[in-house]
């Protein structure tokens, strides 16, 4: 509060440390995500399923290239590298020591914040599993699924709580 006029002053909002344990938490699931299965189905007595890396695989081993290449960098490069800036900023802001120059990890963060689709990977599974619930003898969501839910929940509030000003602030 402004001892002269009274109004409240702007504070600077410091680095919400919430946003490194939400960013901290999204790489631990998505470590566990890459070793479970997502969904399951069975089809002619076979049973079918696939992680979160395993659907690069196959759309490389239908000669898929563009279409798993931009799985691959929307859906598990770019949240990651996201997370692990998050990171970055914050130890150089706690620590005060320049790992990357501020106007990299800046322009980084937007970057892989706009190119990361996660949510759209979601709701496509989604879609999937409704498509195929006629199709196939039986289909369900593993396990990997609800870490998937899990790993989206963290992801999204470690951006919600990161205030991505701080890396250009002195």
């Amino acid at each position: 509060i402004c001892p002269r006029c009274g109004n409240k002053l702007e504070t600077k909002q410091n680095f919400s440390i919430d946003s490194l344990f939400y960013a901290i938490s999204s790489l631990m699931l998505f470590f566990v995500l890459s070793l479970y299965p997502l969904i399951s189905l069975t089809l002619n007595e076979q049973q079918l399923d696939a992680n979160i890396l395993k659907t690069v695989y196959v759309l490389v081993e239908q000669d898929f290239y563009i279409v798993s290449f931009l799985v691959l960098f929307t859906i598990i490069l770019a949240p990651v590298l996201n997370s692990i800036i998050i990171i970055l900023v914050f130890f150089q802001v706690k620590f005060k020591k320049e790992i990357f120059k501020k106007s990299f990890l800046y322009d980084s963060y937007y970057f892989f914040k706009n190119w990361g689709f996660m949510e759209v990977f979601i709701v496509s599974l989604i879609v999937t599993y409704i498509k195929l619930i006629g199709m196939v003898s039986s289909t369900k969501f593993d396990i990997g699924f609800y870490v998937l839910l899990g790993y989206i929940f963290c992801f999204i509030m470690s951006h919600l709580r990161f205030d991505a000003s701080v890396i250009l602030d002195d």
